[in-house]
């Protein structure tokens, strides 16, 4: 219980003081040439994933326990694909443009092949076909996790609940973040005639670097792995769409979970609460390895609330006027790009 608390302090302070170096060091999301996905005006600092770093290992190091859980102990992280996440995602925050989707998608191979070879205690002791089988789940879970991060709120909510029952340090890390991207805005300043009304950007997001970091760990972490149901099924609904209206599936747009909410008036926390709320049924499960029925039931739940709000969305807009926002969002749903 300490070191979670410890975890939270200092993710929280960290953050803090990182937010007021990132625009010295380049450290803050740009949005030339992602008008239309980034509405919003302002510098946002990436910073989430290193304070949640930090968060982790001053707790380990210095807390009155050195483990994320009496099971789990952070020595029994993969690091070297936790720091290869990390790096590859940090250049993608900083370089002009971010990274093309091949040398993204290289470093993203690169970054699971270090997870096949380490996949952290829990994991290890895996044969060829296993490996590979590794290697696949941390490809999967970093691009989920980073495509899952398309709204404030949204995959810092969702992680701090899958990670809780395997490593709740690592979780409280994520929960010392959240509110510098939910609660903490930014004065708003007005957007690009047509876009969405905005109540300010938030203080921090977690940027490549955060999102593809908790990938990585989301599936090492035993457990973790059945909470990434919910952010593939919307990476494989959107991917769908594009697909369908002629658009490189990898190329962004707004018409994710989050972008949804949002676009129907939602603040940031409510999205947060939400996300977390989608995936939380899966821990009805936690301890029972062998009820596979309990865990089946449990992912039919989390699909059927992600669905569920998707088609109340729908009819919410279908069914009154619809703000500027949502307007704006789903004349753009059926837009080639």
């Amino acid at each position: 219980m300490a070191a979670s608390l410890l975890s939270i302090v200092v993710s929280a302070v960290s953050c803090l003081l990182l937010i007021l170096l990132a625009g010295q060091l380049g450290w803050v999301d740009r949005r030339e040439g992602a008008e239309y996905r980034k509405p919003r005006m302002e510098r946002i600092p990436l910073v989430g994933g290193a304070a949640i770093a930090m968060g982790v290992l001053f707790a380990s190091i210095f807390g009155p326990s050195s483990g994320l859980s009496e099971s789990f102990s952070v020595s029994q992280l993969p690091w070297m694909a936790l720091v290869g996440a990390f790096l590859l995602g940090l250049v993608d925050d900083v370089a002009p443009g971010g990274l093309g989707a091949r040398a993204k998608f290289s470093g993203q191979c690169f970054v699971a092949a270090l997870f096949a070879f380490d996949p952290g205690v829990a994991l290890e002791g895996a044969g060829l076909l296993e490996s590979l089988g590794l290697a696949l789940l941390c490809l999967v879970a970093m691009n989920a996790v980073n495509t899952y991060d398309h709204a404030d709120g949204f995959a810092g909510g969702a992680a701090a609940v899958a990670l809780l029952p395997g490593a709740p340090v690592l979780s409280s890390a994520v929960l010392g973040y959240l509110p510098f991207n939910t609660v903490f805005r930014q004065r708003a300043r007005r957007a690009d005639a047509g876009a969405p009304p905005t109540i300010g950007a938030p203080q921090a997001m977690l940027g490549d670097s955060g999102s593809h970091m908790l990938g990585v760990a989301l599936a090492a972490i035993p457990g973790a792995q059945w909470f990434l149901l919910v952010p593939v099924l919307d990476l494989a609904r959107v991917a769908v769409g594009r697909v369908r209206r002629g658009v490189p599936f990898w190329h962004g747009d707004r018409t994710h979970l989050g972008h949804r909410l949002e676009g129907l008036g939602f603040h940031p926390t409510t999205c947060a609460a939400i996300s977390a709320l989608v995936v939380a049924p899966p821990l009805a499960a936690v301890g029972l390895s062998t009820e596979y029925g309990m865990l089946g039931m449990t992912l039919l739940a989390s699909a059927t609330l992600y669905f569920s709000i998707l088609v109340i969305s729908d009819a919410v807009v279908e069914e009154s006027p619809a703000p500027v926002s949502y307007t704006h969002l789903r004349a753009h749903e059926t837009r080639h790009d």
